[in-house]
């Protein structure tokens, strides 16, 4: 029963455990009917032992029933025991008026009668509700099985002296320090017994163990050898060479703790200060103990707050944190605080629990926060005024653009016209010369102007506007080849068909003769001019695409993410082409518009290859943004 406890005490005193006589290992022939019939007979055995190994002081632990026998030995020798830690006590097991116990007589008398009918089953039902421990159910099963051991006939009696005696007429009487050891949750011994005990005990200590059932001393070890040496520290009954145990380094620690600790009562006089409190307060313990409130060492303002705010919380809440405040030291100064605080309620007392942090480095670290907060949003500010700046700077030169390129269109086709209609005059060999550079030079100026209208056009967010039709897609590629193969004489054009001829592939055909011319200007711009450029045209399951293939040196790695964008000229730093960088950006818009994608793939053994995808539907137009014409 005690070998969780006992070795936590065998280094420190002499520990003497023993069995009640008629149970566990006594010798069952001394057991007397008359004797024990009243706990006294229990209470002169341990007089006894006390007698023969007693020597100095003598410290009675008990549990429940036996907390009781201590106590009738200690009044009946006053001094032979120094202190009791009396763990799940109770002097009457009975209600009666005002004291609540948790079972009325006929309780009491049915337990009894189950006990007399049938001793086993009693012992199996009642030990695991007095253990308690739903974490642990071996040890209601050990407790039931010490019960089954037990003789019944002496059980039975023992059970009967015990729930049927009334002891709380002795307790005034006990002048020995006592612990009373109270389960949070435990129903042979409520809560209101050990405060009951408490209230009338001269020198009785309540202390309480979250734990249900009435064992702690089985189910929670832990906390119980803790309280029974905080019950030691604060009666001065620990061995002199145990000062430096473990609660009173604890005691020792807070009291130098990196926080304010301290304690007041509900009109927030100070009962307890830490070190660490009264030096940064710059008084001493005395000076504040017993005659300072909590709210005088407030300045005005922090007090108006405390009195109309915190002590409100507390009391409806039960805690409260992070309170700002600040506090006026000895010497007049102030110090900016940090407040924590937790109400308990004990035996009727009402008691603040607290805990204070200086904060000046966090003011300062505030404060610092807050200039720089500031700063950041001035120059958030500024960038956004620039960045809407520059929106509208770039916004103005797109329009340019596409105005310039719109009004520039109608006296360069004049240009071109009027050159032609002078190629079918009679000329002189020197004039033709001339009319072909004009001729040659008005047509890459028309290009250009058609890539800035569509670069205009897919900037503005509608996209490139396109009218998807039904088309053979191997006729309009291989149109589209002829015409450049014209073109570019003096270079190898090659159309590869894919693929049956069908009517599936919706593109709107300029586009897309818009789109292969595109590319294969950039096959001849970069590719190799001995080598053919490859036109494949292909007519698949669930789409269609168009692919051209040069070979030369590919394309580096890390021009490749960005070789779709606007203004990205090239591929190779000696290339002598003079592309401003729009016909493979145009050459991807015109595949979005379809609701297709372009790919590339560029080694030196499979060459640059460019391909159009375009699924076999016609996909969804975008809405065109606000004051926005997706027909232009």
């Amino acid at each position: 029963m005690w070998r969780f406890l006992e070795p936590a005490y065998a280094k420190r005193f002499r520990t003497v455990k023993f069995d009640l006589v008629g149970a566990g290992q006594s010798d069952l022939s001394a057991y007397d009917r008359n004797k024990y019939s009243t706990l006294q007979g229990y209470a002169d055995d341990v007089l006894e032992i006390i007698k023969e190994f007693g020597e100095g002081l003598v410290i009675f632990v008990g549990h429940s029933v036996s907390t009781m026998i201590g106590m009738l030995a200690d009044l009946k020798e006053p001094g032979r025991i120094a202190a009791h830690a009396m763990i799940g006590p109770s002097p009457c097991y009975i209600n009666d008026g005002d004291y609540v116990a948790g079972f009325e007589r006929k309780d009491i008398e049915a337990l009894l009668l189950s006990m007399e009918n049938n001793y086993l089953a009693w012992a199996g039902t009642l030990a695991p509700l007095i253990m308690g421990a739903p974490g642990k159910p071996e040890l209601g099963v050990e407790l039931a099985n010490s019960f089954r051991r037990a003789d019944p006939e002496i059980a039975k009696q023992f059970a009967r002296v015990a729930f049927l005696s009334d002891h709380r007429s002795q307790l005034p009487r006990l002048k020995t320090p006592a612990l009373i050891l109270q389960c949070s949750d435990d129903f042979l011994a409520p809560v209101t017994v050990g405060t009951y005990m408490s209230r009338v005990m001269p020198q009785g200590t309540l202390k309480m163990v979250k734990n249900i059932g009435h064992c702690p001393h089985l189910s929670e070890p832990g906390p119980s050898i803790q309280a029974i040496d905080e019950f030691l520290v604060e009666t001065g009954l620990e061995r002199p060479d145990e000062s430096g145990s473990l609660l009173a380094r604890m005691l020792e620690l807070l009291d130098h703790f990196p926080c304010g600790l301290a304690q007041a009562d509900q009109y927030g006089l100070l009962l307890r200060a830490n070190s660490t409190f009264c030096n940064w307060l710059g008084y001493t313990r005395d000076e504040l103990i017993g005659k300072l409130k909590i709210e005088e060492l407030l300045t005005k303002g922090s007090r108006i707050f405390y009195q109309t705010h915190v002590i409100s919380h507390l009391q409806q809440n039960g805690s409260i944190s992070e309170v700002r405040a600040e506090v006026l030291r000895k010497d007049g100064q102030t110090l900016p605080i940090v407040l924590n605080a937790i109400q308990h309620e004990n035996q009727g007392i009402t008691t603040h629990d607290l805990a204070i942090f200086v904060a000046q480095d966090r003011e300062r670290y505030e404060k610092e926060l807050i200039d720089s907060r500031t700063r950041l949003e001035v120059m958030v500010e500024h960038a956004t005024q620039l960045q809407a700046q520059a929106k509208e700077r770039a916004e103005f030169a797109e329009q340019m653009v596409g105005i310039v390129s719109h009004d520039l269109r109608n006296p360069l086709m004049t240009v071109l016209m009027s050159a032609e209609l002078l190629g079918k005059g009679s000329i002189t060999g020197d004039q033709s010369d001339t009319l072909k550079r004009i001729l040659k030079a008005g047509g890459r100026a028309s290009r250009l102007m058609d890539d800035l209208l569509d670069l205009t056009q897919a900037r503005s967010g509608s996209g490139l506007s396109v009218t998807p039709a039904a088309i053979d897609l191997h006729e309009v590629v291989s149109d589209a080849v002829d015409e450049l193969a014209h073109a570019f004489p003096g270079r190898q054009l090659l159309h590869v068909r894919q693929g049956q001829s069908t009517n599936l592939c919706l593109v709107d055909a300029h586009r897309l003769a818009q789109l292969v011319g595109n590319l294969v200007s950039n096959a001849i711009a970069y590719g190799d001019p001995a080598a053919p450029i490859i036109v494949t045209s292909s007519s698949g399951e669930d789409a269609c695409s168009v692919a051209v293939q040069n070979q030369g040196t590919p394309i580096p790695q890390e021009k490749m993410a960005n070789l779709f964008q606007p203004m990205v000229r090239g591929s190779h730093d000696d290339s002598k082409s003079h592309s401003v960088g729009l016909g493979l950006f145009i050459v991807n818009e015109i595949a979005k518009a379809h609701g297709g994608s372009m790919t590339v793939v560029s080694t030196p053994e499979q060459g640059t290859v460019f391909t159009a995808h375009f699924p076999y539907r016609q996909p969804q137009a975008a809405p065109a943004p606000d004051g926005a014409d997706s027909s232009s």
